[in-house]
Protein backbone atom coordinates (compact mmCIF):
# COMPACT_ATOMS: atom_id res chain seq x y z
CA UNK A 1 0.00 0.00 0.00
CA UNK A 2 1.14 3.47 -0.77
CA UNK A 3 -0.04 7.01 -0.77
CA UNK A 4 -1.18 7.95 -4.33
CA UNK A 5 1.04 10.80 -4.90
CA UNK A 6 3.35 11.25 -8.11
CA UNK A 7 6.62 10.14 -7.93
CA UNK A 8 5.97 6.80 -5.92
CA UNK A 9 6.24 4.28 -8.72
CA UNK A 10 9.52 5.60 -9.89
CA UNK A 11 11.14 5.93 -6.78
CA UNK A 12 9.61 1.87 -5.69
CA UNK A 13 11.08 1.04 -9.01
CA UNK A 14 14.40 2.52 -8.76
CA UNK A 15 15.10 0.27 -5.68
CA UNK A 16 14.74 -2.62 -7.46
CA UNK A 17 16.96 -0.84 -10.68
CA UNK A 18 19.53 0.19 -7.99
CA UNK A 19 19.61 -3.58 -6.35
CA UNK A 20 20.26 -4.54 -9.69
CA UNK A 21 16.75 -6.71 -10.13
CA UNK A 22 14.02 -7.35 -12.64
CA UNK A 23 10.60 -6.27 -12.18
CA UNK A 24 8.76 -9.41 -13.25
CA UNK A 25 5.45 -7.54 -13.42
CA UNK A 26 3.94 -4.37 -11.72
CA UNK A 27 0.25 -3.45 -10.89
CA UNK A 28 -0.98 -0.34 -9.50
CA UNK A 29 -4.62 0.85 -8.73
CA UNK A 30 -6.38 3.45 -6.85
CA UNK A 31 -8.25 2.85 -4.36
CA UNK A 32 -11.62 4.54 -4.20
CA UNK A 33 -11.84 5.74 -0.92
CA UNK A 34 -10.96 8.55 0.58
CA UNK A 35 -7.96 7.64 1.80
CA UNK A 36 -5.61 8.40 -1.33
CA UNK A 37 -3.76 5.08 -1.09
CA UNK A 38 -3.21 3.24 -4.38
CA UNK A 39 -2.05 -0.97 -3.70
CA UNK A 40 1.07 -1.76 -6.21
CA UNK A 41 2.02 -4.89 -6.69
CA UNK A 42 5.23 -5.80 -7.74
CA UNK A 43 6.53 -9.14 -8.59
CA UNK A 44 10.39 -10.10 -8.75
CA UNK A 45 12.39 -12.99 -8.56
CA UNK A 46 15.85 -13.40 -6.69
CA UNK A 47 17.62 -14.92 -3.70
CA UNK A 48 15.79 -14.19 -0.34
CA UNK A 49 17.97 -12.62 1.27
CA UNK A 50 18.19 -9.50 -1.61
CA UNK A 51 14.10 -9.98 -1.89
CA UNK A 52 14.69 -9.09 2.18
CA UNK A 53 16.75 -6.10 1.22
CA UNK A 54 14.74 -4.66 -0.86
CA UNK A 55 11.42 -4.85 1.43
CA UNK A 56 13.11 -3.16 4.09
CA UNK A 57 14.08 -0.45 1.65
CA UNK A 58 10.96 -0.07 0.17
CA UNK A 59 9.46 0.28 4.43
CA UNK A 60 12.01 3.00 4.83
CA UNK A 61 9.92 5.47 1.83
CA UNK A 62 8.21 7.99 3.10
CA UNK A 63 4.88 7.17 0.56
CA UNK A 64 5.07 2.98 1.63
CA UNK A 65 2.00 2.28 3.98
CA UNK A 66 2.74 -0.97 3.78
CA UNK A 67 4.87 -3.78 2.32
CA UNK A 68 3.87 -7.57 2.25
CA UNK A 69 7.00 -10.39 0.85
CA UNK A 70 5.27 -13.67 0.16
CA UNK A 71 7.52 -16.03 -0.90
CA UNK A 72 6.94 -18.79 -3.97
Amino acid sequence: MVRNSPGVLVRCAQIFNRRGHNIEALHNTAIPDPSGTSRMTITAYGRSDAIQQITLQLKKLADVIDVTERGE
